[in-house]
């Protein structure tokens, strides 16, 4: 079998805790999200991760349902990654790590998964090693890197806190594409200007640099250019949870597919706007599906831009 997407990750445990529906729990992480959406936008996937005893069988089961090779998933001593996410009446999220599972290096990864096309590394909290990501660039596999995770400290009381990543120099020379969301940026580069934090990072070694800025869009930089991707609108907004994951997998599945940056961000930001109309990955879409959306903006885009001339 020859693979499209390999994702790297913890698995986690998602406890959701809000002040008006009470406790929720569900499958999460970068993971996750990003070889689900894939797979259902018709690209073969397997994950690289590891698992506690404590990690539930119908967890695995939808993952099989979704025809995600789990060659890669480990299930070890020890306790799931888990996330506790509380969100207040306002909506302001306060996020604590109550587990984590060992680390993730390259001896993990399965003999079969070097014949694929691209390795996206999505750590929750520095779980991968920086030797499997330098691997991938020696075993010349397109390598993407949402570096979330390595932005990421455990303060008083589990509560995650955000911090610069001060290895990422040492890092990004082995990135080809890098995807972040706007505050990620800012810890990455020292500066809230979002051109100038992508023309840094660009400058760092990736060839590819995407940030989402959620209803604002995106940034792409590439050839040292820099694009403004629109917003695909949504036809509601029910939950955000996985957009940023759904962006990344849209851009790299398109990408194989016609090595086009900009068309790849305009595809990822359409497959995000079906993601944020329903709870987790209820409302992942085909590629059908997005081909329409996208489809109908660029008319409406056309017809917009014509009418003022």
């Amino acid at each position: 079998m020859t693979f499209d997407l390999i994702v790297f990750g913890h698995l986690t445990h998602d406890i959701i805790v809000t002040s008006d529906k009470g406790i929720h729990e569900s499958l999460g992480g970068v993971a996750t999200y990003t070889s689900l959406t894939a797979a259902k936008l018709g690209a073969v996937v397997g994950v690289v991760t590891k698992v506690g005893m404590d990690f539930r069988d119908e967890y695995l089961e939808y993952l099989q349902k979704a025809k995600i090779d789990l060659l890669g998933l480990e299930v070890k001593m020890g306790k799931t990654t888990v996330f506790e996410n509380s969100y207040d009446e306002w909506g302001k999220r306060t996020q604590r790590l109550l587990s984590h599972m060992e680390p993730i290096g390259s001896e993990d990864i399965p003999a079969a998964y070097f014949n694929a096309k691209c390795f996206h590394f999505g750590p929750v909290f520095h779980e991968i090693s920086y030797d499997t990501i330098k691997l991938a660039r020696a075993k010349r596999i397109l390598t993407s890197l949402d570096p979330q995770g390595y932005c990421r400290e455990r303060g008083p009381n589990h509560v995650v806190e955000l911090r610069r990543w001060v290895e990422a120099k040492e890092v990004l020379p082995y990135v080809d594409i890098l995807k972040c969301d706007e505050t990620e940026a800012e810890k990455l580069t020292g500066t809230g200007d979002l051109g100038k934090a992508a023309k840094l990072i660009y400058g760092l070694g990736p060839s590819i640099v995407l940030i989402t800025q959620g209803v604002k869009g995106s940034i792409l930089c590439y050839e040292d250019a820099l694009e403004r991707v629109p917003v695909i609108p949504a036809e509601k907004l029910v939950d955000s949870t996985g957009a940023g994951d759904a962006y990344a997998a849209g851009f790299i599945v398109e990408y194989l597919r016609t090595k086009d940056p900009k068309r790849s961000a305009l595809y990822a930001s359409c497959v995000a706007s079906f993601v944020v109309e329903g709870v987790g990955t209820t409302t992942l879409p085909i590629r059908g599906m997005v081909m329409k959306r996208l489809h109908a903006f660029l008319k409406r885009s056309l017809e917009i831009k014509n009418s003022y001339h």
